[in-house]
């Protein structure tokens, strides 16, 4: 008995020892699971050549199965339809006013509710969609947006660089996000930020080439960050399609 008590004392403390070993590389395993939500932001204005980008785009974003969220201004949306209707479902597709002018520019409300329907109108109807999610041009608001927006039936803007609002009980609450601009700000600053924010909204324009954008996502990618779109973030869907 004495013998094979001392025998299950050992097995015993074999299997301790091994765990103490193989423990530390779980625990490091899972500290380098970022759960740090990305958020890729696409602007998409009236410059170049719009139809060949968003082509182009689409065509990575499949290529990775990435979920992202794409802004349009209206008369994009109005004058080359495709750019809107080539994004597939995992796509989130937002508007930026018609023309993509600063709100706070235009000193008539009805004026601007002009320029955020119409805009609105014209990505809903080239992408046969409703959507309901807005970012300002250059990010310029001023203190009739949440008005301006509630009234076209838009649920969440994401104009700003330190949160982002979504219409809840019946007014605009403020989230936490942090905003990054590239070129400024490359894949090492986002990998970096992610260590401390729960929500990075990484934005590029379409005056950016489509190949810098592919290696900023593909660098990203390799750290296995988590991908996310807006109507994810919102925790409903911001993107009806029809």
């Amino acid at each position: 008995m004495k013998l094979l008590h001392a025998a299950t004392i050992s097995t015993s403390l074999v299997i301790i020892f091994g765990l103490t070993i193989v423990m530390p590389t779980f625990t490091r395993s899972n500290s380098n699971t970022r759960s740090t939500r990305i958020m890729l932001s696409f602007s998409i204005v009236n410059v170049g050549n719009p139809s060949e980008w968003c082509t182009n785009l689409s065509i990575i974003l499949e290529k990775y199965d990435l979920r992202a969220t794409v802004f349009f201004a209206g008369d994009v949306a109005h004058e080359r339809p495709e750019c809107v209707s080539i994004f597939g479902s995992s796509i989130d597709v937002g508007s930026q006013t018609y023309h993509y002018v600063e709100l706070a520019t235009i000193p008539d409300y009805a004026a601007k509710l002009e320029e955020i329907a119409a805009g609105k109108e014209a990505v809903d109807h080239a992408g046969n969609l409703t959507s309901r999610l807005f970012r300002a041009a250059f990010k310029a608001t001023d203190q009739d947006i949440q008005s301006l927006l509630n009234t076209t039936g838009i649920l969440a803007d994401f104009s700003y660089d330190e949160h982002y609002s979504l219409f809840r009980g019946g007014e605009f609450v403020e989230f936490n996000a942090s905003t990054r601009v590239a070129p400024a700000s490359s894949p090492e600053d986002i990998l970096t930020l992610a260590n401390t924010a729960e929500l990075i909204i990484y934005e590029f324009s379409n005056t950016l080439p489509t190949d810098y954008i592919e290696h900023c996502i593909s660098a990203l990618i390799e750290e296995n960050v988590r991908f996310v779109s807006a109507s994810e973030v919102a925790g409903f869907s911001l993107t009806q399609r029809r």
